[in-house]
């Protein structure tokens, strides 16, 4: 049976049959429809994931291209005594402009006084004064005591400080459960979240996000680019293949004049 090679309709039907080749596959419209917008991985190749995308030069030319769209972080890091601060470098050569705010949580305690009259589950919230308002409290759970003093905290909610308080060392608590008093904390802050204040331009590649902050170390984030496009070289028809980080684009059809817009597909190739 005879199937259209390819058409301008941004769609399953219109897409290239002749990847097909590629992954092995009878040109067919069932497997065309499959190879389309496809996300699984190993559908195709083992540890691969392959699929066809129609990308149109109005999602080319989106403002958005190249810029760092977000931040995740992986390793909170330890030890700050002020709020973090997030740097960007490389990227690309003209990769510029990207500018982001940390938000810290605790990540450790020491018990600095043991106070007393505390027993094992009380709850304690440590004090926020000079860090910025109610939504920054954190807590601590006692664990055990020793002759009514603490002798062993967990976190109950690491909080989220865009301004640490003014007593890292030495910080008093105030009691959410129990009756125990005297208690005070030594606190180790860390990174909770990087919020991007601007997403910069020209970024190519996701750019190395650096921390700084007085006495802290150890945290690790990497950041993600809003759009895939900027790697794609032309609008049309583009086979996506992805080997775990590793992204490569092949350009089926160059067209600038593909239409509509199969919805689907902005999961790798956002507008």
């Amino acid at each position: 049976m005879a199937h259209t090679l390819w058409t301008l309709a941004d769609g399953a039907a219109g897409s290239p049959i002749s990847a097909l080749a590629q992954v092995n596959k009878t040109a067919n419209s069932a497997n065309r429809t499959a190879l389309f917008n496809n996300t699984t991985a190993d559908a195709y190749v083992t540890g691969a994931t392959i699929g066809v995308f129609g990308v149109s030069a109005a999602e080319m030319s989106d403002a958005g291209i190249g810029q760092v769209a977000s931040v995740t972080v992986s390793t909170a890091g330890t030890g700050y005594t002020v709020r973090p601060t997030a740097t960007f470098s490389g990227g690309g050569q003209a990769a510029s402009g990207a500018t982001a705010q940390v938000t810290a949580k605790v990540v450790t305690s020491l018990i600095h006084a043991a106070g007393t009259g505390f027993a094992p589950g009380d709850v304690v919230t440590i004090n926020t004064t000079g860090s910025a308002g109610a939504t920054t409290s954190a807590r601590f759970n006692v664990a055990t005591v020793t002759a009514n003093a603490v002798a062993t905290l967990t976190i109950n909610t690491a909080g989220a400080f865009t301004t640490l308080p003014t007593n890292i060392a030495n910080n008093a608590t105030t009691n959410t459960t129990g009756a125990g008093t005297g208690l005070r904390i030594n606190l180790a802050f860390g990174v909770l979240a990087v919020t991007m204040t601007a997403n910069g331009v020209d970024f190519t590649t996701e750019p190395t996000v650096t921390f700084g902050g007085a006495g802290g170390t150890g945290s690790v984030a990497t950041a993600a680019l809003r759009s895939e496009q900027a790697k794609v070289t032309s609008a049309g028809w583009v086979l996506r293949k992805a080997f775990g980080s590793r992204v490569q684009y092949e350009t089926l059809v160059a067209t600038k004049n593909l239409t509509g817009d199969a919805n689907a597909d902005d999961t790798q190739l956002p507008e």
